[in-house]
Protein backbone atom coordinates (compact mmCIF):
# COMPACT_ATOMS: atom_id res chain seq x y z
CA UNK A 1 0.00 0.00 0.00
CA UNK A 2 1.42 3.04 -0.99
CA UNK A 3 0.30 6.72 -1.64
CA UNK A 4 2.87 7.78 -3.89
CA UNK A 5 1.77 9.82 -6.62
CA UNK A 6 2.23 8.69 -10.35
CA UNK A 7 4.67 11.25 -12.22
CA UNK A 8 2.93 14.13 -13.52
CA UNK A 9 0.54 14.15 -11.34
CA UNK A 10 1.47 17.95 -9.42
CA UNK A 11 2.74 20.75 -10.99
CA UNK A 12 6.12 21.90 -8.95
CA UNK A 13 4.30 25.53 -8.48
CA UNK A 14 1.09 24.26 -7.36
CA UNK A 15 1.19 26.05 -3.33
CA UNK A 16 -0.35 22.67 -1.90
CA UNK A 17 2.14 20.28 -3.51
CA UNK A 18 2.81 17.65 -0.88
CA UNK A 19 0.13 17.98 1.62
CA UNK A 20 -2.32 14.70 1.65
CA UNK A 21 -5.75 14.74 2.59
CA UNK A 22 -7.80 11.89 3.30
CA UNK A 23 -11.75 12.68 2.78
CA UNK A 24 -14.64 10.64 4.05
CA UNK A 25 -17.09 13.52 3.00
CA UNK A 26 -19.89 13.08 0.62
CA UNK A 27 -22.55 15.13 -1.32
CA UNK A 28 -21.46 19.07 -1.43
CA UNK A 29 -19.99 20.79 2.02
CA UNK A 30 -16.91 18.07 2.39
CA UNK A 31 -16.04 17.55 -1.29
CA UNK A 32 -16.07 21.22 -1.96
CA UNK A 33 -14.08 21.78 0.23
CA UNK A 34 -11.50 19.02 -0.67
CA UNK A 35 -12.02 19.91 -4.37
CA UNK A 36 -10.22 23.43 -3.38
CA UNK A 37 -8.10 22.43 -2.04
CA UNK A 38 -6.62 19.47 -5.03
CA UNK A 39 -7.63 22.21 -7.57
CA UNK A 40 -3.81 23.74 -5.43
CA UNK A 41 -2.38 21.02 -5.35
CA UNK A 42 -2.94 18.50 -2.54
CA UNK A 43 -2.97 15.02 -3.17
CA UNK A 44 -6.93 13.96 -2.47
CA UNK A 45 -7.68 10.64 -1.87
CA UNK A 46 -11.86 10.26 -1.82
CA UNK A 47 -12.64 7.34 0.29
CA UNK A 48 -16.41 5.94 0.12
CA UNK A 49 -18.36 3.15 0.88
CA UNK A 50 -19.41 0.00 -0.84
CA UNK A 51 -22.56 2.19 -1.68
CA UNK A 52 -20.49 5.15 -3.00
CA UNK A 53 -21.04 9.06 -2.27
CA UNK A 54 -24.91 9.98 -3.13
CA UNK A 55 -23.64 12.72 -5.32
CA UNK A 56 -22.88 9.89 -8.04
CA UNK A 57 -26.74 9.43 -8.45
CA UNK A 58 -27.55 13.14 -8.86
CA UNK A 59 -28.19 14.22 -12.56
CA UNK A 60 -27.35 17.60 -11.99
CA UNK A 61 -23.52 16.95 -12.50
CA UNK A 62 -22.45 18.28 -9.21
CA UNK A 63 -20.18 15.07 -8.15
CA UNK A 64 -18.13 15.89 -11.07
CA UNK A 65 -17.32 19.60 -10.20
CA UNK A 66 -16.94 18.70 -6.62
CA UNK A 67 -14.39 15.59 -7.11
CA UNK A 68 -12.15 16.85 -9.76
CA UNK A 69 -8.44 15.97 -9.09
CA UNK A 70 -9.26 13.76 -7.19
CA UNK A 71 -8.58 9.85 -6.05
CA UNK A 72 -11.24 7.36 -5.49
CA UNK A 73 -10.99 4.12 -3.13
CA UNK A 74 -13.46 2.20 -1.23
CA UNK A 75 -13.39 1.06 1.72
CA UNK A 76 -16.33 -0.71 4.63
CA UNK A 77 -15.51 0.57 7.62
CA UNK A 78 -17.39 -2.00 9.13
CA UNK A 79 -14.87 -4.59 8.56
CA UNK A 80 -11.82 -4.62 10.70
CA UNK A 81 -9.45 -5.33 7.75
CA UNK A 82 -10.09 -2.27 6.10
CA UNK A 83 -10.99 -0.26 8.82
CA UNK A 84 -7.35 -1.07 9.68
CA UNK A 85 -6.71 -0.49 5.56
CA UNK A 86 -8.05 3.20 6.19
CA UNK A 87 -6.11 4.18 9.03
CA UNK A 88 -2.49 2.81 7.20
CA UNK A 89 -3.81 5.96 5.02
CA UNK A 90 -4.85 8.16 7.96
CA UNK A 91 -1.29 7.76 9.21
CA UNK A 92 0.60 8.88 6.07
CA UNK A 93 -2.27 12.27 5.79
CA UNK A 94 -1.72 15.72 7.16
CA UNK A 95 -5.34 16.14 6.95
CA UNK A 96 -8.68 14.25 7.60
CA UNK A 97 -12.11 15.42 6.43
CA UNK A 98 -15.13 13.84 7.70
CA UNK A 99 -18.88 14.68 6.90
CA UNK A 100 -20.63 12.13 9.14
CA UNK A 101 -23.20 13.56 12.02
CA UNK A 102 -21.93 13.63 14.98
CA UNK A 103 -20.05 10.49 16.95
CA UNK A 104 -20.61 8.27 13.46
CA UNK A 105 -16.85 8.48 12.72
CA UNK A 106 -16.32 7.27 16.69
CA UNK A 107 -18.57 4.62 16.09
CA UNK A 108 -16.86 3.16 12.57
CA UNK A 109 -13.59 3.46 14.69
CA UNK A 110 -11.82 6.27 12.58
CA UNK A 111 -12.99 9.56 14.54
CA UNK A 112 -10.04 12.76 15.68
CA UNK A 113 -8.91 9.97 18.86
CA UNK A 114 -8.71 7.30 16.62
CA UNK A 115 -6.44 9.01 13.56
CA UNK A 116 -4.39 10.92 16.16
CA UNK A 117 -3.14 7.40 17.40
CA UNK A 118 -1.75 6.85 13.93
CA UNK A 119 -1.01 10.40 13.30
CA UNK A 120 -0.47 12.52 16.03
CA UNK A 121 -0.24 15.86 14.33
CA UNK A 122 -3.14 15.37 11.90
CA UNK A 123 -5.95 18.66 10.95
CA UNK A 124 -8.90 16.75 11.40
CA UNK A 125 -11.92 18.21 10.09
CA UNK A 126 -15.75 17.67 10.80
CA UNK A 127 -17.90 19.01 8.61
CA UNK A 128 -21.92 19.08 9.92
CA UNK A 129 -24.81 20.89 9.73
CA UNK A 130 -25.21 22.05 13.18
CA UNK A 131 -21.78 21.09 14.95
CA UNK A 132 -20.67 18.59 17.01
CA UNK A 133 -22.30 20.20 20.36
CA UNK A 134 -25.79 21.91 21.16
CA UNK A 135 -28.98 20.89 20.76
CA UNK A 136 -29.37 20.50 17.20
CA UNK A 137 -26.37 18.70 16.80
CA UNK A 138 -28.37 15.55 15.41
CA UNK A 139 -30.91 17.15 14.04
CA UNK A 140 -30.87 16.25 10.00
CA UNK A 141 -30.57 19.20 7.47
CA UNK A 142 -29.37 20.12 3.56
CA UNK A 143 -28.82 23.31 2.01
CA UNK A 144 -32.29 25.07 2.83
CA UNK A 145 -32.29 23.80 6.67
CA UNK A 146 -28.89 25.98 7.48
CA UNK A 147 -30.38 28.64 5.92
CA UNK A 148 -33.52 28.89 7.74
CA UNK A 149 -31.91 28.04 10.93
CA UNK A 150 -28.77 30.55 11.26
CA UNK A 151 -30.99 33.67 9.79
CA UNK A 152 -29.69 33.11 6.26
CA UNK A 153 -33.39 33.25 5.12
CA UNK A 154 -34.49 36.43 7.03
CA UNK A 155 -33.34 39.34 4.40
CA UNK A 156 -35.01 39.59 0.96
CA UNK A 157 -32.91 40.52 -1.96
CA UNK A 158 -36.01 42.16 -3.55
CA UNK A 159 -37.67 45.32 -2.74
CA UNK A 160 -41.31 43.87 -3.32
CA UNK A 161 -41.08 40.70 -2.01
CA UNK A 162 -40.81 38.37 1.24
CA UNK A 163 -37.01 35.72 1.49
CA UNK A 164 -36.45 33.46 -0.65
CA UNK A 165 -34.18 30.94 -1.61
CA UNK A 166 -30.97 31.40 -3.76
CA UNK A 167 -30.33 28.84 -6.45
CA UNK A 168 -27.05 28.86 -5.26
CA UNK A 169 -26.11 26.34 -2.68
CA UNK A 170 -25.24 29.33 -0.13
CA UNK A 171 -24.85 27.58 3.17
CA UNK A 172 -23.43 23.86 1.90
CA UNK A 173 -20.51 26.06 0.06
CA UNK A 174 -20.18 28.98 3.02
CA UNK A 175 -19.52 25.49 5.45
CA UNK A 176 -17.12 24.17 2.25
CA UNK A 177 -15.42 27.59 2.70
CA UNK A 178 -14.62 28.08 6.36
CA UNK A 179 -13.91 24.36 6.34
CA UNK A 180 -10.98 25.38 3.30
CA UNK A 181 -9.87 28.26 5.39
CA UNK A 182 -9.96 26.97 8.69
CA UNK A 183 -7.85 23.70 7.07
CA UNK A 184 -4.99 26.59 5.83
CA UNK A 185 -4.86 27.79 8.87
CA UNK A 186 -3.94 24.67 10.96
CA UNK A 187 -1.54 23.58 8.25
CA UNK A 188 0.27 27.09 8.86
CA UNK A 189 0.07 26.77 12.65
CA UNK A 190 1.24 23.30 12.32
CA UNK A 191 4.89 24.71 10.57
CA UNK A 192 5.01 26.65 13.39
CA UNK A 193 4.63 24.03 16.42
CA UNK A 194 3.91 20.96 14.95
CA UNK A 195 0.36 20.81 16.50
CA UNK A 196 -2.52 18.92 14.98
CA UNK A 197 -6.25 19.98 16.20
CA UNK A 198 -9.74 18.62 15.48
CA UNK A 199 -11.39 21.60 13.46
CA UNK A 200 -15.45 21.21 14.09
CA UNK A 201 -17.52 23.34 10.84
CA UNK A 202 -20.87 23.52 11.49
CA UNK A 203 -23.07 24.58 8.33
CA UNK A 204 -25.74 26.78 9.81
CA UNK A 205 -22.63 28.74 11.89
CA UNK A 206 -20.37 29.24 7.94
CA UNK A 207 -24.06 30.29 7.08
CA UNK A 208 -25.30 32.91 10.14
CA UNK A 209 -21.13 34.49 9.48
CA UNK A 210 -22.06 35.19 5.43
CA UNK A 211 -25.54 36.46 6.70
CA UNK A 212 -24.33 39.13 9.51
CA UNK A 213 -23.38 41.36 7.14
CA UNK A 214 -26.56 42.11 5.92
CA UNK A 215 -27.56 42.14 9.86
CA UNK A 216 -25.26 44.88 11.06
CA UNK A 217 -23.73 44.74 14.89
CA UNK A 218 -25.84 43.02 17.53
CA UNK A 219 -27.93 42.00 14.60
CA UNK A 220 -30.02 45.30 15.02
CA UNK A 221 -30.95 45.34 11.16
CA UNK A 222 -34.39 43.98 10.32
CA UNK A 223 -35.87 43.14 7.49
CA UNK A 224 -38.97 44.38 7.60
CA UNK A 225 -36.49 48.19 8.25
CA UNK A 226 -35.85 47.67 4.62
CA UNK A 227 -32.29 49.39 5.10
CA UNK A 228 -30.41 46.38 3.32
CA UNK A 229 -33.08 46.50 0.11
CA UNK A 230 -32.59 49.43 -1.85
CA UNK A 231 -35.77 49.70 -5.16
CA UNK A 232 -33.22 50.51 -7.63
CA UNK A 233 -31.07 46.96 -6.76
CA UNK A 234 -33.21 44.95 -8.21
CA UNK A 235 -33.86 42.74 -11.31
CA UNK A 236 -35.93 44.03 -14.65
CA UNK A 237 -37.30 42.47 -17.48
CA UNK A 238 -36.85 44.01 -20.76
CA UNK A 239 -39.10 44.05 -23.60
CA UNK A 240 -37.63 40.82 -24.94
CA UNK A 241 -38.30 38.54 -21.53
CA UNK A 242 -34.36 38.93 -21.08
CA UNK A 243 -33.22 39.49 -17.15
CA UNK A 244 -31.62 42.91 -16.35
CA UNK A 245 -29.48 42.99 -12.80
CA UNK A 246 -29.89 46.66 -11.87
CA UNK A 247 -27.09 47.82 -9.10
CA UNK A 248 -28.11 51.43 -8.70
CA UNK A 249 -27.21 51.82 -4.93
CA UNK A 250 -24.56 54.69 -5.06
CA UNK A 251 -26.27 58.15 -6.10
CA UNK A 252 -23.58 58.46 -9.13
CA UNK A 253 -25.08 55.33 -10.16
CA UNK A 254 -28.95 56.26 -9.75
CA UNK A 255 -28.31 59.47 -11.88
CA UNK A 256 -26.13 57.64 -15.09
CA UNK A 257 -29.08 55.51 -14.57
CA UNK A 258 -32.35 58.14 -14.23
CA UNK A 259 -30.32 60.26 -17.04
CA UNK A 260 -31.53 57.78 -19.77
CA UNK A 261 -34.38 55.79 -18.45
CA UNK A 262 -36.44 59.29 -18.34
CA UNK A 263 -35.81 59.87 -21.74
CA UNK A 264 -39.05 56.64 -21.23
CA UNK A 265 -40.57 57.32 -18.15
CA UNK A 266 -40.30 61.26 -17.64
CA UNK A 267 -41.99 60.34 -14.29
CA UNK A 268 -38.33 59.17 -13.04
CA UNK A 269 -37.26 62.99 -12.98
CA UNK A 270 -39.46 63.94 -9.66
CA UNK A 271 -37.91 65.24 -7.20
CA UNK A 272 -39.26 62.92 -4.69
CA UNK A 273 -36.96 60.31 -6.10
CA UNK A 274 -33.55 62.80 -6.18
CA UNK A 275 -32.27 61.21 -2.64
CA UNK A 276 -31.97 57.57 -1.12
CA UNK A 277 -34.34 58.71 1.48
CA UNK A 278 -37.07 59.84 -1.35
CA UNK A 279 -36.66 56.63 -3.32
CA UNK A 280 -36.96 54.38 0.03
CA UNK A 281 -40.26 55.88 0.92
CA UNK A 282 -41.62 55.88 -2.94
CA UNK A 283 -39.84 52.86 -3.29
CA UNK A 284 -43.54 51.11 -4.99
CA UNK A 285 -43.46 53.53 -6.70
CA UNK A 286 -39.91 54.15 -8.56
CA UNK A 287 -39.64 50.24 -8.95
CA UNK A 288 -43.34 50.30 -10.98
CA UNK A 289 -41.60 53.28 -13.38
CA UNK A 290 -38.65 51.67 -13.56
CA UNK A 291 -40.23 48.32 -14.74
CA UNK A 292 -42.56 50.40 -17.25
CA UNK A 293 -38.85 52.03 -18.55
CA UNK A 294 -36.99 48.52 -19.25
CA UNK A 295 -40.20 46.82 -20.91
CA UNK A 296 -39.67 49.45 -24.05
CA UNK A 297 -36.62 47.52 -25.03
CA UNK A 298 -34.87 44.71 -25.79
CA UNK A 299 -32.06 43.93 -23.48
CA UNK A 300 -29.56 44.32 -26.56
CA UNK A 301 -30.28 47.30 -27.32
CA UNK A 302 -30.02 48.29 -23.28
CA UNK A 303 -27.05 47.30 -22.96
CA UNK A 304 -26.04 49.45 -26.40
CA UNK A 305 -27.38 52.42 -24.56
CA UNK A 306 -25.93 51.67 -20.97
CA UNK A 307 -22.04 51.04 -23.22
CA UNK A 308 -21.18 54.38 -22.99
CA UNK A 309 -22.28 55.64 -19.26
CA UNK A 310 -20.97 54.12 -16.26
CA UNK A 311 -24.28 52.53 -15.33
CA UNK A 312 -23.86 48.96 -13.24
CA UNK A 313 -26.79 47.07 -15.56
CA UNK A 314 -25.67 43.37 -16.37
CA UNK A 315 -27.86 40.60 -18.28
CA UNK A 316 -28.80 37.45 -16.17
CA UNK A 317 -26.42 34.96 -18.05
CA UNK A 318 -26.98 31.65 -17.97
CA UNK A 319 -23.73 29.96 -16.17
CA UNK A 320 -22.95 28.39 -19.65
CA UNK A 321 -23.19 31.65 -21.64
CA UNK A 322 -20.58 33.19 -18.28
CA UNK A 323 -18.32 30.27 -18.39
CA UNK A 324 -17.93 30.79 -22.38
CA UNK A 325 -18.45 34.67 -22.43
CA UNK A 326 -15.31 37.11 -23.43
CA UNK A 327 -14.58 37.68 -19.61
CA UNK A 328 -14.17 34.31 -18.35
CA UNK A 329 -12.51 33.66 -20.91
CA UNK A 330 -10.01 36.77 -20.88
CA UNK A 331 -9.27 35.40 -17.05
CA UNK A 332 -8.89 31.75 -17.95
CA UNK A 333 -10.87 30.64 -14.94
CA UNK A 334 -12.31 27.54 -16.86
CA UNK A 335 -10.06 24.72 -17.68
CA UNK A 336 -11.01 21.61 -20.00
CA UNK A 337 -9.54 18.06 -19.86
CA UNK A 338 -10.80 15.50 -22.11
CA UNK A 339 -13.76 17.63 -23.95
CA UNK A 340 -14.73 18.60 -20.19
CA UNK A 341 -15.12 22.08 -18.53
CA UNK A 342 -14.70 23.26 -15.29
CA UNK A 343 -13.90 26.70 -13.16
CA UNK A 344 -10.97 26.06 -11.56
CA UNK A 345 -10.01 27.74 -8.44
CA UNK A 346 -10.56 31.04 -10.11
CA UNK A 347 -7.96 33.21 -8.02
CA UNK A 348 -4.96 35.06 -10.54
CA UNK A 349 -1.50 34.81 -9.09
CA UNK A 350 1.68 36.92 -10.79
CA UNK A 351 -1.48 36.74 -13.76
CA UNK A 352 -2.07 32.92 -14.15
CA UNK A 353 -4.66 31.31 -12.74
CA UNK A 354 -3.86 29.32 -9.25
CA UNK A 355 -5.89 26.49 -9.61
CA UNK A 356 -5.34 23.27 -12.09
CA UNK A 357 -7.79 20.50 -13.78
CA UNK A 358 -5.57 17.61 -13.51
CA UNK A 359 -7.97 14.94 -13.93
CA UNK A 360 -11.78 14.74 -14.14
CA UNK A 361 -13.49 12.75 -10.76
CA UNK A 362 -12.58 9.53 -10.64
CA UNK A 363 -15.34 6.46 -10.69
CA UNK A 364 -16.14 4.70 -7.49
CA UNK A 365 -13.17 2.68 -6.60
CA UNK A 366 -10.72 3.60 -9.27
CA UNK A 367 -7.55 3.66 -7.36
CA UNK A 368 -8.44 0.98 -5.02
CA UNK A 369 -5.91 -1.33 -6.47
CA UNK A 370 -3.01 1.12 -6.00
CA UNK A 371 -4.15 2.13 -2.66
CA UNK A 372 -5.00 -0.50 -1.14
CA UNK A 373 -4.03 -3.22 -2.73
CA UNK A 374 -7.06 -5.24 -3.93
CA UNK A 375 -9.38 -4.47 -6.76
CA UNK A 376 -11.60 -1.34 -7.05
CA UNK A 377 -15.67 -1.73 -6.77
CA UNK A 378 -17.32 -1.10 -9.95
CA UNK A 379 -19.60 1.99 -9.33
Amino acid sequence: MSWALAAGDQDQRSPLRGIRVLDFSTLLPGPYATQILADLGADVVKLESPRGDEARRFANGMYAVANRNKRAVVADLTNDDERAATLALAAEADVVVEGFRPGVVDRLGVGYEDVRKVRPDVIYCSITGFGQNGPNRDKPGHDISYLAASGGLAYSAHWQQGPRRSGVPIADLAGASFATIAILAALRERDRDGSGCHLDVSIADATMAFASPRGGPSFSVGDEERLSVYPTNDLFAAADGAVLAVAAVEEKFWAALRSILAEYEPELADHRFDDEGGRRRHGDELQALLGRAFRRRDAAEWEQAFAASDVSVERVLSLAEAAHGPQARSRGVVATLGGEEQVVFPVLRDGSVMGSFRSPAPAHGQHSEGLFGGPGRDA
